[in-house]
C-alpha cells in the first residue's frame, strides 16, 4: 500500500510539473504581456540601436588609385534615382566601396523603398542609420513582439481589415482614422495600449517593416549610428556630431580638443601622430555626452542659445560651431605654447560627412560635408566620390573651397529643366588634410 501511495504521490507531481509546463509554454505570450504592462508605457527595447563601427583602410580606400569610396546622400527610396546616379558614377562593385548616409527608406514610394533595401541589403551596403530608418526598426522590433503574443496577430489582422474598410468608403486620414480607434475600439483597448504613444499603425515606417523580409531586417538592425575612418580621419553620421560640448568653452578641460590623448603604454614612437589622432577622434565620439545621444546623432540640426541641441530650423547650425571649433586646431604641440588670443587647441581636424538636413541642400564646408540634397522632393541626388583619380591629387588652395569641374556649365544649373535626361553636376572640394573629393549629383525630376 506504502508503494502504491508512494507512485501515486509521484504521478501526481509529476503530472503538476508537466501541466505547468504546458500552461508555461502556451501562455508564454501573456506573461511576457503582463511583465511588460505592469507599469505604463513599459515596452521592451525597439530601438536596438548599436552605436558605433569603425572602418579601417581596406573599408575606406581614399589612397588607392584605383578603388573609390562613393558616400550616398539621403535616398529616401528613390530607386530609380540611385540607379541613375550609380550608373553615372559607372560604380563597380569589385572594386568600389558604396556607403549611405542614412535615411534610405520613407518618404518616397513604398515600392521605392522595398527596391531600395532590398538592394541595400542584398549587396550589404555600408551605412549609418537615419531618423527614417530608425523608425522602420523599430516598427519592425515591435512587430515581431507582437507576434510573439497570444492574439497579437488575430488583433493586427482584424485591424487592417478594418482599415482597408474604412478607405473604401470615404478619403480618411490614417493618423486621424487610428486616434479614433484607440478611443472607440473597446474591445481592444489592452492591445492599443501596446502601440507606442506617436506611433501609427500601418503609415509608411509600419508598411516598410512590415514588408521587409528577415534578413532585411537583420541588415538595417547591423547599421550602426556612427562610423569612424581613422586613416581618413573621418567620421559618417546621419545627421551630424560635434566637436565640442556646447555647455563649455572649447578650451575647457573636459573638451577632448583642449587636451592631447595619453599614450598607451607599448605604443611605438613612429606611430605616435597615428595614434594620438585616433584617440582623440574617439574621444569626440565617446566623452562628448552628445554624441552618444542617439536622439542627437539621428536628429541634431542646430544649437539653440542655451547650448541645446534641435532638430528645428532654428539655432546655429552645428556644422558651423563644429567647424569654429576645429579651426582651432594647430597640432598636439600646442600644448606647449600659447598664442596671442589663446584660441588655438591642441588637437587635429577630422571630418564629417551627413545628410538629413535638406532644407540646407548640399552644405559643404571646410572640415563638414552635408549631402542631403533633397533627391525625395524632386530636387537632387549627391555622393561624395573619394579615392580614385582624387587619390593622387593634393587640395593645397583652401580658399578654393568648391570648384566646378564640368566641361558643361550651363547644364548644372538648370535644375528645373523640363528635359527628360538627368543633369549630372560635378564639383572638387577640399577633403582631410590634403586631399580632394568630387562631388557629383543627378536631377530627381
Amino acid at each position: 500500500m506504502s508503494s502504491f501511495r508512494l507512485v501515486a504521490a509521484y504521478s501526481t507531481v509529476v503530472a503538476f510539473i508537466i501541466y505547468i509546463l504546458i500552461e508555461g509554454i502556451h501562455n508564454e505570450g501573456s506573461i511576457g504581456e503582463l511583465s511588460l504592462t505592469s507599469s505604463k508605457n513599459k515596452f521592451p527595447d525597439f530601438s536596438l540601436y548599436r552605436q558605433l563601427d569603425t572602418l579601417n583602410e581596406n573599408e575606406f580606400p581614399i589612397d588607392d588609385s584605383s578603388r573609390r569610396v562613393i558616400i550616398l546622400g539621403d535616398i529616401h527610396g528613390m530607386y530609380d534615382s540611385l540607379q541613375t546616379l550609380l550608373h553615372e558614377l559607372s560604380y563597380k562593385p569589385s572594386s568600389d566601396v558604396l556607403i549611405s548616409v542614412g535615411d534610405i527608406v520613407a518618404k518616397g514610394p513604398h515600392t521605392g523603398s522595398t527596391k531600395v533595401l532590398s538592394y541595400m541589403a542584398s549587396n550589404n551596403v555600408t551605412a549609418v542609420r537615419g531618423n527614417h530608418d530608425q523608425k522602420v526598426i523599430e516598427w519592425r522590433a515591435w512587430l515581431n513582439w507582437i507576434h510573439s503574443l497570444r492574439g497579437g496577430s488575430q488583433f493586427l489582422q482584424e485591424t487592417r481589415d478594418k482599415w482597408k474598410k474604412a478607405q473604401h468608403h470615404r478619403d480618411i486620414d490614417i493618423e486621424d482614422w487610428v486616434e479614433k480607434q484607440t478611443k472607440l475600439d473597446k474591445a481592444n483597448s489592452h492591445w492599443w495600449k501596446k502601440v507606442p504613444d506617436g506611433w501609427t499603425l500601418f503609415g509608411d515606417h509600419f508598411e516598410i517593416a512590415h514588408s521587409m523580409s528577415d534578413t532585411e531586417f537583420e541588415y538595417m538592425v547591423s547599421r550602426p549610428l556612427k562610423l569612424h575612418a581613422p586613416s581618413a580621419h573621418a567620421y559618417l553620421a546621419h545627421a551630424g556630431i560635434l566637436a565640442s560640448d556646447p555647455h563649455y568653452k572649447p578650451s575647457h578641460k573636459k573638451q577632448p580638443l583642449a587636451r592631447v590623448p595619453v599614450i598607451p603604454p607599448g605604443a611605438k614612437s613612429s606611430h605616435t601622430l597615428p595614434v594620438l589622432r585616433r584617440l582623440q577622434e574617439l574621444a569626440v565620439l565617446t566623452k562628448i555626452p552628445q554624441n552618444s545621444d542617439p536622439w542627437v546623432t539621428l536628429n541634431i540640426r542646430g544649437i539653440l542659445k542655451n547650448k541645446e541641441v534641435t532638430r528645428a530650423k532654428d539655432g546655429t547650425p552645428w556644422s558651423e560651431v563644429y567647424n569654429k571649433d576645429v579651426d582651432m586646431c594647430e597640432g598636439f604641440e600646442q600644448s606647449t605654447h600659447t598664442t596671442k588670443n589663446n584660441k588655438a587647441l591642441p588637437c587635429h581636424p577630422a571630418t564629417v560627412i551627413y545628410g538629413h538636413a535638406a532644407s540646407r541642400g548640399l552644405d559643404v564646408k571646410r572640415w563638414t560635408i552635408g549631402i542631403d540634397s533633397g533627391c525625395v522632393y524632386g530636387k537632387r541626388l549627391t555622393a561624395l566620390v573619394l579615392g580614385g583619380r582624387n587619390s593622387r591629387i593634393d587640395f593645397t588652395n583652401d580658399d578654393e573651397l568648391v570648384r566646378d569641374i564640368d566641361e558643361d556649365d550651363e547644364d548644372d544649373e538648370d535644375d528645373d529643366s523640363d528635359s527628360d535626361r538627368q543633369i549630372v553636376s560635378r564639383s572638387v572640394i577640399p577633403f582631410g588634410d590634403r586631399g580632394r573629393g568630387e562631388i557629383v549629383s543627378v536631377s530627381c525630376n
